[in-house]
């Protein structure tokens, strides 16, 4: 395998080429995900065109899951001559808590070579292509938390939800039992209208 070399004022770099494996009608896939470096916090910079947004909520939910489950993805990034900074493409809030709350001092990065309209693609890809937890498929993974035996307030803590959300989740399961332990209360009351 060749190695890229980039030559930063940071220092230099060695990135692996990017092993490929088979897919359908025999193509093949690039795995940049087995190339990352870890490069100095002060060497990386966010992209300017991000749209995306997490909530504070979200963001003390992601700490929590780096503190627990070690850092498994890896920052992406593209190499930017002009700026002489490594450009963050996914991973913006990762980097965040890595660089801001956590305070280290190297971060584990992918450099892929993209111009800046592919960058621009990637970084939403990467973002709709998470988008949001499909509903149905939460309201599955509450229930099988509840069938475990973690109560509603468990629940709400370990993926970050607000008591409500775990409410509503449970209602999209249709199954009444998941609110045996829940005070029943109207939500709405009948009234006569005269049309």
């Amino acid at each position: 395998m060749s190695k890229r070399i980039l030559d930063t004022p940071y220092g230099k770099f060695e990135i692996e080429k990017a092993p490929e494996i088979e897919i359908k009608g025999g193509e093949k896939l690039k795995l940049p995900v087995m190339t990352p470096i870890i490069v100095p916090t002060e060497s990386i910079v966010a992209n300017t065109y991000n749209p995306n947004h997490v909530d504070p909520q979200n963001m003390d939910l992601l700490k929590t899951s780096i503190v627990d489950n070690g850092f498994t993805f890896a920052i992406v990034t593209i190499w930017d001559e002009e700026q002489e900074k490594f450009v963050i493409i996914d991973g913006f809030h990762r980097f965040t808590i890595l660089k801001d709350v956590l305070e280290c001092k190297e971060i584990p990065i992918v450099v892929l070579e993209h111009d800046m309209v592919k960058r621009m693609s990637a970084t939403v890809q990467f973002n709709r292509a998470r988008g949001v937890h499909q509903v149905e498929l939460m309201g599955d993974l509450v229930k099988s938390m509840f069938d475990q035996g973690a109560d509603d307030e468990q629940i709400a803590h370990m993926l970050g939800m607000e008591l409500e959300e775990v409410f509503r989740l449970k209602q999209i399961t249709g199954i009444a039992y998941l609110f045996r332990n829940q005070p029943y209360s109207k939500s709405w009351e009948m009234q006569e209208v005269e049309q």
